[in-house]
This record gives structure tokens, C-alpha cells and sequence, in this order.
């Protein structure tokens, strides 16, 4: 839910983001590729207060050093433990500060601030016993940076608190620290221990969920909601930043027009309900077109589709394509009201090009577009397909299918 407005979850099956929301996070944790992404989103989030924190705590361990050297700092084991305390810190403030901090901060503070947390709470032991009572004070203070203000996994911070803790115990009975003394002091620890462990797994429950909705809500941003395939838009700005690579790389481009065979005579015969239905089994199957990284099926508009294929020559874009119409046609989706088949059918219009700066995408589709006339005036039900010679007869608005026939790239609408 966002803002009182429920996500629709089935747009988008393949999500992992909406597999995580269905999940619902009882544990806190999510599958590893999203929870890498959530973690490092949350760091990044954070980078400003775990800097500040870092920077404070630094300037307060070496005041610390230097009030404690004042007042003639003894030799030996407090002078050992003030030292890891202050390089720690400083350390910590230092990868907040670097350029390092997405790959270096966190395995770092999972290990070191649990550590300074159990050196910092047997100074503080040791300063109350020796009748500095004051710095019990700062007890449930070192709390509060693993849950609230250093990036850490709630796991990590209750860890870190139930360590501090029991440290607190142990460092009071070496310690002889009185024990209505200890009492009431690890009674505040306890207590502010619960707090803040209820208080974080609440926030980061909302912190994780609210991670999920964003992801999810941009992912349908980028969905066509009936199909579940990319829209029109998102295909556009991926063929337009993917043209310049193409040219760089001297990659070809294939693109796939893909047009529903009589779809008006369908929604008239089974109505529009059905004809939906169709579109997401249609869909499903043009879905094993995709199959690198950088190749995109959308839905192009009404019962037309538009995939794009990096570096595939034309027998592997005539290969996929015919494959697919084969595979719709076998689907057994009854049409009546079909003059090609009795059962619901597509064609395809193939153009495979060369990028170069000379030409541009609209050209491409444009070729596309007449390969997919050529298949419509052909029969239906079957692929055609342009290329780098079928290019060099392309111009604005319309394309010579035969010597001396000029046709409009839409008559057949």
C-alpha cells in the first residue's frame, strides 16, 4: 500500500520486488539480489548521518584522550583501551568520509563498532567504579549509533546491543562496581536496550516496505498494466539509447513488429474481456523473444507489439520470429471471425540493420513497419522480413514494396 492506494501486484509477476511485498518481510530480510540492493540504497540514504556520527564520535573519543592525558592518564590497560577506542573511531569517520564508503563502511563497522562498544563499556566501568559515576550516562547512549545512525542491519545493531550489555555485567563484577550502582545502571541499559530494538525493527519494517513500493511503482511505471510487457514509452527512450552503442560497436539492431491477426473481428465475436485474455497469452509467449539483457518487448499499441534484439544477424531474427508465430498458433485460441485461420494468429515484420550515423531509429521502425505490411498483404500469419538493401529504398512517410508501387506505411490499417 502507498498512500492509502493498493499496488497491483499481478501487473508485474516476474517483480521480485512485488515477490518480496507478497513475502511480507517477517524476517527482516529479503531474497540476495534485492536485499545487496536495499542495503546499498539505505547506506547511501544514510550517508550524511553516518558521516556526522562518525565525525562526532571521533571528536569526542580523542577529547576524551586528551582530557584523560591531562589529568595524567596512567599507563597500561585503560590507556590500551582509550587508544583502540579513538583509532577505531577515527577509522569509522574516515571510510564515512572516502569514496570507499558503498564497499568498505559496512563490512568494516560490522565488526568494529561491536568492538568498541565492549571496550568502550568497560571504560566507562572502570571510571564509574573509580568514582566517576557520571559516565554511566553514556551506556545506553552507545546504543543508539548501531540502531538509529550508522547504516547497520537490525541485526547487527541488537547484536551489538546485547553484546554491550552482557559486557556491562561482566565489567561490573571484575570491576567491583557497587551493586545498587550496577543495578540501576544496567537496569536503564535494559530498558533503553528493549526500546530501541522495538523502535528500529519497526522503522526498518516501513524502511523496507517503503524500498519495495518505490522499486514496484517505478516498475509499473515502465508496464504496460493489461500485458505485463514493457510500454511504449520505455521502448522508445531504450531503442534511442541503445542506437549510439550499436554504432560504436558496430552491432546490429533487429526489430520485431508483431501485429494480432484480425483482433477487431475477435473482440466483435468473444467481446472485449476475451480479447484481453488473448493479448496476456499473446504476450506470454512473445516473451521468449527477450533473451539477452538489452533486448525489450513492448506492447506498441492496441494489438501491436514491438521487440528489440542487440547483435542478431537475420537468420537468428527470422529463426526467434518464426518460432513465436508458430508458438501463438499453437496456442488454440479459437477465432471465428478469423479469415486466415481458425484459431488466432500473428504476423511479424523483421527489419535487421547496421546502425550508423546516417540513419536514425524512426527509420528503423519505419522499416519494420513495411516488413509487417508485406506479411499483412502476403496472408497473415507469417513473417517477412527488411534489410540492409530494403533500407536504401526507405524514405519519409513512405517505401517502394515493388519497382514503380509507392504504398503509405499504414494502408493496410
Amino acid at each position: 500500500m502507498t498512500q492509502g492506494v493498493p499496488l497491483n501486484l499481478d501487473a508485474v509477476p516476474d517483480s521480485p520486488y512485488a515477490a518480496e511485498l507478497l513475502r511480507a518481510q517477517q524476517d527482516l530480510r529479503f531474497s540476495p539480489e534485492v536485499e545487496a540492493e536495499y542495503v546499498r540504497t539505505h547506506l547511501l540514504d544514510s550517508r550524511l548521518l553516518i558521516r556526522v556520527t562518525c565525525t562526532l564520535g571521533a571528536v569526542l573519543a580523542a577529547a576524551r584522550g586528551v582530557e584523560q592525558t591531562a589529568a595524567g592518564f596512567p599507563v597500561g590497560g585503560p590507556a590500551i583501551a582509550l587508544g583502540l577506542v579513538i583509532v577505531a573511531t577515527v577509522v569509522l569517520a574516515c571510510l564515512a568520509w572516502s569514496s570507499a564508503l558503498e564497499r568498505r563502511f559496512l563490512p568494516f563497522a560490522r565488526v568494529i563498532v561491536p568492538i568498541r562498544n565492549v571496550v568502550v563499556a568497560g571504560c566507562i566501568t572502570a571510571a564509574a567504579a573509580d568514582g566517576q559515576g557520571e559516565m554511566l550516562m553514556i551506556l545506553p547512549v552507545l546504543l543508539f549509533g548501531p540502531f538509529f545512525f550508522l547504516g547497520l542491519s537490525y541485526r547487527t545493531a541488537l547484536f551489538t546491543g546485547v553484546l554491550t550489555a552482557a559486557s556491562f555485567v561482566v565489567y561490573a563484577v571484575l570491576t567491583g562496581l557497587a551493586l545498587p550502582v550496577a543495578l540501576r545502571a544496567v537496569a536503564f541499559l535494559l530498558i533503553a536496550l528493549a526500546g530501541c530494538a522495538i523502535a528500529a525493527r519497526h522503522l526498518e519494517r516501513l524502511s523496507r516496505t517503503s524500498f519495495l513500493e518505490t522499486r514496484l511503482i517505478s516498475q509499473l511505471a515502465q508496464h504496460d498494466t493489461l500485458t505485463g510487457t514493457k510500454n511504449r514509452r520505455v521502448f522508445d527512450e531504450h531503442l534511442a539509447r541503445l542506437w549510439p552503442q550499436a554504432v560504436a560497436e558496430k552491432r546490429t539492431i533487429a526489430l520485431l513488429l508483431i501485429d494480432v491477426d484480425h483482433f477487431k473481428a475477435y473482440n466483435d465475436a468473444y467481446g472485449h474481456q476475451a480479447g484481453d485474455d488473448s493479448l496476456r497469452r499473446i504476450a506470454d509467449c512473445l516473451q521468449s523473444i527477450v533473451r539477452g539483457p538489452l533486448d525489450v518487448l513492448s506492447r506498441y499499441g492496441g494489438e501491436e507489439f514491438v521487440a528489440m534484439l542487440f547483435d542478431v544477424d537475420i537468420e537468428q531474427a527470422m529463426t526467434l520470429a518464426d518460432r513465436v508465430r508458430r508458438s501463438v498458433h499453437e496456442l488454440g485460441i479459437e477465432h471465428r471471425g478469423s479469415r486466415t485461420a481458425a484459431t488466432v494468429t500473428i504476423s511479424i515484420g523483421v527489419a535487421v540493420i547496421q546502425p550508423s550515423p546516417a540513419r536514425t531509429p524512426r527509420g528503423a521502425l519505419q522499416l519494420a513497419d513495411q516488413a509487417l505490411y508485406a506479411a499483412k498483404i502476403g496472408g497473415r500469419n507469417r513473417v517477412r522480413v527488411m534489410n540492409e538493401a530494403d533500407y536504401g529504398m526507405l524514405v519519409t512517410g513512405v517505401f517502394n514494396l515493388e519497382r514503380g508501387t509507392v504504398t503509405s506505411a499504414r494502408s493496410w490499417r
